[in-house]
């Protein structure tokens, strides 16, 4: 039996409690403030809660590194925007050798799976900022691609949704890049396939 268990935060408490790890553990990004969608996994090792880990939607405009991955346009990504989750969060409380990479297997086997049951959407690959003179090593170790970095911005704007705007709406929420506060964009496209119940699988 493994002794790694990895749970969604579903209820209000349990929801607390991935957000208090954040507020209380994470190194430089100490809010749990998030905009959009957001699934939070509870970690567990030997029945004791140990971190927290989270994935939700992406950001606009999106940096050109993710572009050059995908080989798409900003428009051609716009369709494709709900298919590629960022990830928001991933905070230890205490420090277990190989842990780090063991969790990011684990979510990559569910991920598909749990974004389409809470969402509707087919997720193609999960990304991550690192920041604060971080170099990822735990993404690296789980065989994450460094794609490029973000154009920059100012460390104190505030996250504001554009999801639903139109070209008008993000040009008026826009934040003009200024080199400040760069991050390196980490993505994986290995995550595991699902089998999805439809009517087809049903035998009358």
């Amino acid at each position: 039996m493994s002794r790694l268990n990895i749970t969604i935060a579903e209820t209000p408490s349990q929801k607390k409690l991935a957000d208090n790890i954040v507020v209380k553990y994470h190194s430089y990004v100490a809010s749990a403030r998030t905009v959009g969608r957001c699934i939070k996994y509870l970690v567990y090792y030997d029945k004791e809660l140990v971190g927290t880990f989270w994935i939700g939607s992406g950001f606009k405009p999106t940096p050109k590194a993710i572009l050059n991955y995908f080989d798409k346009s900003q428009k051609e990504f716009d369709p494709m925007f709900n298919m590629v989750a960022d990830n928001k969060r991933f905070c230890m409380i205490k420090h277990i050798p190989n842990l780090g990479s063991q969790i990011l297997k684990a979510v990559r086997n569910r991920a598909k799976k749990d974004w389409y049951d809470r969402y509707g959407d087919d997720l193609v690959a999960i990304l991550t900022t690192i920041g604060d003179g971080k170099k990822g090593a735990v993404y690296l170790a789980d065989n994450w691609k460094k794609i490029g970095e973000t154009a920059g911005l100012p460390k104190d704007r505030k996250s504001v949704s554009m999801k639903w705007d139109d070209s008008a709406g993000i040009k008026e929420k826009y934040v003009k890049p200024t080199g400040e506060d760069k991050k390196t964009i980490l993505i994986t496209d290995r995550l595991s396939k699902f089998e999805k119940v439809t009517l087809d699988n049903f035998i009358y």
